[in-house]
């Protein structure tokens, strides 16, 4: 009897959270869904994103994994540190946007010298990757980092006896137990880089074919064609939803 009010208390919270999910079935047009998928920018603006956010998960992995070895190493937690990590998750992503630009853009602190040897990284996919990897890669480091603290010390200590350094360690010790737990993060890093947004727009601007990627498309569409908006909605909320299903499965399948 108890739970049957819990739950009657919990249905505003399902129909918020269902509703609009629920909502788009309905509303999609599968008469053209096929033709809108297939359509050449569609393609494009998939293929783009697909391709950014899996550069982006690679570099998460190899810049972030070796400061994830060394907070968890840390004797005592470094609060400064662990929030500096969380900021770029809580900032407008707008404002993130606009921090890169005063970085890297033309006028920019590094952004000038770059420019002067010819290499520019505002409104080019290399900022596309660079937006998608500052706002993302703090869900990596936050579960390789769990994943790094979970480790049974003793395996470090047998390390040592083995002869192995720090490095030594991350790569045959740490790196192997917490295989799933790095998987993990990488698949969240690559959802969340797939559908960033705010940053992206105004660091790497809205260009079909170099910058415009699935979120991007999406806001060019609403003021165009409703239905096309409708449908590519549709299969990102499906490839996001498959996402999370692999990630997951694979979390309760951790063995660290």
């Amino acid at each position: 009897m108890k739970m049957k009010k819990i739950f009657f208390l919990s249905i505003p919270f399902l129909l918020f959270l269902l509703l609009p999910f629920i909502n788009l079935i309905f509303v999609v047009p599968y008469s053209t869904l096929i033709n809108a998928l297939t359509k050449e920018e569609t393609m494009t603006a998939f293929g783009l994103s697909f391709f950014t956010a899996a550069i982006c998960s690679v570099l998460a992995f190899l810049l972030c994994t070796p400061f994830a070895y060394l907070l968890s190493s840390l004797k005592k937690k470094n609060e400064f540190l662990e929030i500096l990590i969380d900021l770029p998750n809580v900032l407008p992503p707008i404002i993130t946007g606009v921090l890169l630009l005063l970085l890297y853009g033309r006028m920019g602190f590094l952004g000038r010298y770059l420019s002067k040897i010819g290499f520019e990284i505002p409104f080019t996919t290399s900022a596309v990757v660079v937006a998608q990897l500052f706002v993302s890669m703090g869900y990596y480091l936050k579960v390789s980092y769990t994943s790094f603290l979970a480790v049974d010390r003793q395996l470090k200590e047998e390390g040592y006896i083995l002869g192995l350094d720090e490095l030594g360690l991350l790569f045959k010790v740490y790196l192997p137990v917490c295989k799933k737990g790095i998987v993990i993060g990488i698949l969240g890093t690559f959802s969340r880089a797939l559908g960033e947004f705010g940053a992206t727009v105004v660091f790497a601007g809205n260009v079909y074919g170099r910058t415009q990627t699935v979120s991007l498309y999406i806001y060019k569409l609403y003021a165009q064609n409703q239905d096309e908006v409708y449908c590519v909605s549709f299969i990102m909320i499906a490839i996001s939803y498959l996402l999370l299903y692999i990630t997951k499965k694979l979390l309760n399948n951790v063995d660290y």
